[in-house]
């Protein structure tokens, strides 16, 4: 059975998230997670991309990148979690595979 993934809307949370949470930087986008026994068996996954990262056409497709990412390694990640996936400038030149790698080394 897999573990149900829902995406974080709510500013709240994004803020509670990065107040409480812990921060973990990369090369080509940063981590933020949050361990909460409220979720009832479930992860929630939050996606930023900022204006520096560029206009509307490269915010879309990192979020793209990152949800991508995140269904294939978050499935693994630990339950009861919050994690928001910050996009950096660089994750629109890396191959998805060194982005996968990536986040498989920093999740774990």
């Amino acid at each position: 059975m897999a573990i149900p993934i829902f995406t974080i809307k709510n500013r709240a949370t994004f803020k509670k998230i990065k107040e409480n949470g812990r921060f973990i930087r990369s090369q080509n986008l940063n981590i933020q997670i949050l361990h909460s026994q409220n979720l009832n068996e479930r992860i929630g996954v939050g996606f930023t991309a900022t204006k520096r990262l560029g206009k509307a056409v490269c915010r879309n497709k990192a979020k793209r990148v990152m949800r991508e990412l995140a269904k294939k390694i978050l499935i693994n990640a630990e339950i009861n979690s919050y994690y928001v996936l910050i996009a950096k400038s660089s994750l629109l030149k890396a191959p998805f595979e060194q982005l996968l790698e990536e986040l498989k080394y920093k999740i774990k």
